[in-house]
């Protein structure tokens, strides 16, 4: 599955009229499901959703529990209409962390459809959990 393709369609799809950068995200399950997510901004600068954590939203409401989320794939473009790598906000990191049980990994993509893996451990160490078993 070519996932830089599906995530350069679903960059048009993102709501971003203030910054214009529009960003897509897709999160894989352990089982194989992919949830798509985009950015979608807002006047009030704090309602504005990331795209990581719309997918990740979106994997939840559809039965996703922590350990589930394996992999969150990301591209973006920025407001000149060139690929830009785009790595997950401190926000979305915590989610990912928690989600995937600190777990996942973390594809960057860039203009070319490479990509670079990270884990989340090593995006953000420390991650808080209620639970510190986890």
């Amino acid at each position: 599955m070519n996932r830089f393709r599906e995530l350069d369609r679903l960059l048009d799809n993102a709501w971003c009229p203030y910054s214009g950068f529009h960003v897509a995200s897709i999160v894989v399950t352990a089982d194989g499901r992919t949830f798509p997510g985009v950015n979608v901004e807002s006047a009030a600068f704090p309602t504005t959703i990331c795209a990581e954590r719309n997918a990740i939203q979106s994997a939840v409401a559809a039965g996703c529990r922590p350990g589930d989320i394996a992999e969150v794939h990301i591209l973006a473009r920025g407001p000149d209409g060139h690929y830009a790598e785009a790595y997950p906000c401190g926000a979305c990191r915590q989610v990912i962390a928690e989600q995937s049980l600190n777990r996942a990994k973390v594809y960057v993509y860039n203009a070319e459809g490479d990509n670079s893996g990270h884990s989340i451990a090593d995006l953000l160490p420390h991650a808080f959990f209620l639970n510190p078993e986890e």
